[in-house]
């Protein structure tokens, strides 16, 4: 894995995402709901034919986000795709080095950028977590 991120904002907050895990960022669309699906399910969406669920990340991580989120990331896991609705991607480029260690379930660290903190999101806790929000 190398060390650029795709950079989102969340609300107040900031995120990062391995690009590898990335496949391309898109609005949030039209979206189908899904009977019986957890909270954090906005919905399904077609994306070139294929079926994505989308998930509301700020719910996902539990913090406060904007009422709609209006962009969604595509995230991929093992062969798994999944929706990942932000308010905003904010650019692509190589974090800051000197990673701290997190006690956070979703995230593998974070750093200091320009006096904000950077959350990495380790999409392999994230996908689990999110297999959970769907059930």
């Amino acid at each position: 894995m190398n060390g650029v991120h795709v950079r989102l904002r969340l609300g107040r907050e900031r995120y990062a995402v391995p690009v590898d895990h990335v496949l391309e960022v898109a609005e949030v669309g039209v979206l189908s709901a899904v009977p019986g699906a957890g909270a954090a399910v906005l919905g399904l969406r077609n994306l070139q034919g294929q079926v994505l669920p989308v998930f509301d990340l700020a719910r996902v991580l539990a913090i406060a986000g904007d009422a709609a989120p209006p962009y969604v990331v595509v995230a991929q896991h093992q062969g798994r795709l999944a929706g990942l609705a932000v308010d905003q991607v904010t650019d692509v480029e190589v974090l800051a080095s000197g990673t701290e260690e997190t006690e956070a379930a979703h995230l593998s660290g974070a750093v200091l950028e320009d006096g904000q903190l950077v959350g990495i999101i380790d999409v392999g806790q994230l996908f689990g977590a999110l297999a959970r929000a769907a059930a």
